[in-house]
């Protein structure tokens, strides 16, 4: 009977070692290290039912990363969004995915890629912090905090940063 624990444990030795030895040559080089800066979500304004998110995502490595889904806790649901300009008309609408290109950024912001939120499961007050979470669609997850700004500081924010492009 002490023969049963000695060929249980050759077994799982060899299966272990199987398992290393293939897994040893496998590359990780293609999957993409995305950074994520400056995330913030604007509160409610009373009696809406859509906020808006902006951020900045970091891809510093050479291959391409692909945003398929963002979560925010404490809402039901958000969607990546991008407006776009047709026919001298200005559009918003849903982007299934977004792809970030390697050694680039992109900045999600007022008249370009945002996230648009909804569903609030409680309110949003300034100050506070909730988790945001970026799917990929290699797998990997990215998570960082968002800063949930008033109306007139998201405001204030996007007048200082035109104000510190218009002399370039």
């Amino acid at each position: 009977m002490k023969l049963w624990p000695a060929l249980s444990f050759l077994t799982a030795s060899l299966f272990f070692s199987t398992f290393s030895s293939a897994h040893s040559g496998h590359d990780h080089s293609d999957v993409a290290e995305v950074t994520v800066s400056n995330a913030q979500v604007r509160e409610f304004l009373p009696a809406s039912k859509a906020s808006v998110a902006y951020l900045t995502i970091t891809n510093p490595s050479e291959h391409a990363a692909v945003l398929t889904k963002a979560e925010l806790d404490g809402l039901g649901r958000v969607e990546i969004h991008q407006h776009t300009h047709v026919d001298g008309m200005m559009k918003m609408e849903q982007v299934l995915s977004l792809k970030i290109d390697g050694h680039s950024s992109v900045e999600f912001k007022p008249g370009g890629y945002h996230l648009m939120v909804f569903e609030p499961e409680e309110q949003l007050k300034a100050g506070q912090e909730r988790k945001l979470t970026l799917y990929f669609n290699d797998g990997n997850r990215v998570f960082t905090q968002a800063k949930v700004v008033s109306l007139q500081e998201m405001s204030e924010q996007a007048s200082q940063k035109s104000k510190g492009h218009s002399h370039h």
